[in-house]
């Protein structure tokens, strides 16, 4: 999961795309193959896919296995004994039946794909990137292999190689917001709000009926200088959301307001979040810092204090110490 990292600071929401050799600078090594490996199903094999489609793993799972003890050299079957295993929560076997699957069959991207993502998720790092570049250099056009390359790459620390694999996957999926938006942050982060900010530009018109995806544009946008734009998607995004929104929601266009200098607006919007989950220290803290931006350092000082009150050793403490000296 990614974090913000700004003077206030939410949980991100988590952007994953479901999915799932050596290199050269990075990218990875184009093996020789005759062709992409795609298994067909066998009867058995589509009702167990069924089944994990209906979201009935433990079901689907036993068919997997009859699948593969009556024949052991099916690779999609052992493609499918992982996923099933994944979704009863058994991430040694799903381990186990995703390396016999490259093992039966190493021209088929997906088991090396599903490998990677779950060493990646294990922190195996290292081993993440090597299953993830032999399924790219398989098959370069698979866009979940590169999108999850990437994110392999970024937590490693390989952020040139990350932005690569990241715009390898928008190459390949112009209309799907989450690698641009993953790269945006990863920009971010990098130091580069310009970049960002044209990447979200991008996927803002590709979230609109999405409120999460909109809740991490907001940010991004507000992070990358230009709450302007922030204000107007996370609107939208209060406007589709069930009651009650999502908390996060309300205190991102709150510090979108705020860094407008729009501040009525964001003391409204900010303590309508703390109505929601008045024991999160960082709204309080961010409650109590709009309240001393417009003046009322009474009320301000209340909320800063209850702030460290709820965590006096978490991130917001200090700061609210901080913010209380300031405002004697």
């Amino acid at each position: 999961m990614r974090r913000a990292s700004a003077s206030w600071c939410w949980p991100m929401i988590g952007l994953v795309l479901a999915g799932c050799a050596s290199s050269q600078k990075g990218a990875p090594e184009t093996i020789r193959v005759e062709e992409v490996s795609r298994p067909p199903a066998t009867p058995m094999v589509l009702q167990g896919e069924r089944l994990l489609s209906e979201g009935r793993p433990e079901e689907a799972l036993r068919v997997f296995r009859q699948a593969v003890a009556d024949d052991p050299q099916d690779a999609r079957a052992w493609l499918d004994v992982g996923l099933a295993s994944e979704g009863v929560g058994d991430t040694a076997s799903a381990e186990q039946a995703y390396r016999r699957a490259t093992d039966i069959d190493p021209r088929f991207p997906d088991p090396f794909n599903n490998l990677g993502v779950l060493l990646r998720e294990a922190g195996k790092l290292e081993q993440a990137i090597d299953m993830l570049e032999r399924a790219a250099a398989i098959d370069p056009a698979h866009a979940a292999v590169r999108f999850n390359l990437a994110l392999a790459y970024e937590d490693r620390g390989r952020l040139e190689d990350a932005e690569r694999e990241y715009r390898a996957a928008i190459e390949r999926l112009p209309s799907d917001p989450v690698p641009r938006i993953n790269l945006a942050m990863m920009l971010l982060a990098m130091g580069r709000p310009d970049d960002a900010a044209t990447e979200l530009r991008a996927a803002r018109p590709m979230v609109r009926r999405d409120v999460l995806l909109s809740i991490v544009v907001g940010e991004g946008l507000r992070r990358a200088g230009f709450p302007e734009e922030a204000v107007p998607v996370l609107r939208n995004a209060l406007e589709l959301a069930a009651e009650p929104p999502p908390t996060e929601l309300l205190a991102e266009l709150a510090l979108a307001q705020y860094a407008t200098g729009d501040l009525e607006s964001a003391e409204e919007t900010m303590r309508r979040a703390l109505r929601q989950d008045e024991l999160d220290p960082a709204l309080q803290y961010a409650y109590g810092s709009i309240l001393a931006k417009r003046g009322d350092f009474g009320k301000a000082r209340a909320h800063l204090r209850r702030a460290i009150e709820l965590d006096p050793d978490g991130p917001y403490a200090d700061r609210a110490r901080a913010r209380l000296e300031a405002i004697k």
